[in-house]
């Protein structure tokens, strides 16, 4: 079985909250937890419940499958809508959507 490395997971979590330019309280008082227990959170120090774990996941809008395992649920909507549009491409239109979708990946990191 994998353990859970909590220390990810809130680097996760830390990453996003910043990305979306939330604090630490904000994001604690939408999420009904203290500010000190997201530090923890957040630090890897403390593990939160299942319920916290949705919340926070629900409040920045992230998979709990990204905060848990840094994956995307294989049957996320978004990428099935992707899969679907590139599917019915022709196959020009289909080497240009991977190339597109590969240089976004590689660039996401940077930004």
């Amino acid at each position: 079985m994998h353990e859970l490395a909590y220390d990810e997971i809130g680097i996760r979590i830390r990453k996003e909250r910043l990305k979306q330019s939330l604090s630490q309280e904000k994001l604690a008082e939408k999420c009904d937890i203290s500010t000190s227990f997201m530090g923890h959170i957040e630090r890897g120090t403390k593990k939160m419940s299942v319920d916290t774990l949705v919340r926070i996941a629900y409040e920045l809008n992230l998979s709990t499958d990204y905060l848990l395992m840094d994956e995307l649920p294989p049957s996320d909507e978004n990428i099935l809508a992707i899969i679907n549009t590139v599917k019915k491409a022709n196959r020009n239109q289909y080497e240009r959507y991977i190339s597109i979708i590969k240089t976004l990946a590689e660039i996401s990191d940077t930004l």
